[in-house]
């Protein structure tokens, strides 16, 4: 595939409350933007990074939206999941990324306009977050 454009959005620190979304909207290296690049009509590949830190004996499971009137239809995505013990971590899935990806696009955005995206978690924890967004003609 040619053509092809990568953004990454980060939100670092974030108390996230079980259930409530918390807006990601900063672009890596860049001015705050979520808008989408133009000339593009599909995401095909999306990479989901939600690291906890790690000083609760909790689990969860990061939930990320996609919104607004970039995109044709809300998606919603379970993302990465922990495992904590007092003692220490688990490790469970220990942030390590989800990644989706398709040619023929996960799903369809509209070129110009802002897609709003948040993350929400099963159980309140204090996270670091990355999303990466690969868009295509």
């Amino acid at each position: 595939m040619s053509g092809l454009q990568t953004r990454t959005y980060t939100l670092a620190g974030s108390a996230l409350t079980a259930g409530t979304f918390t807006s990601i909207s900063q672009l890596l290296g860049a001015a705050q933007s979520t808008t989408n690049p133009e000339g593009m009509t599909k995401v095909v590949r999306i990479s989901l990074s939600c690291s906890p830190d790690h000083t609760s004996a909790t689990d969860g499971v990061s939930v990320f939206k996609f919104a607004g009137d970039g995109v044709d239809v809300q998606q919603i995505f379970a993302g990465p999941s922990w495992s904590n013990q007092a003692a220490g971590p688990l490790d469970g899935n220990n942030g390590q990324p989800v990644v989706m990806e398709s040619a023929t696009g996960l799903f369809n955005i509209k070129a110009g306009n802002q897609i709003d995206m948040s993350v929400s978690c099963t159980t309140a924890e204090t996270v670091d977050v990355a999303v990466s967004i690969t868009y295509a003609p």
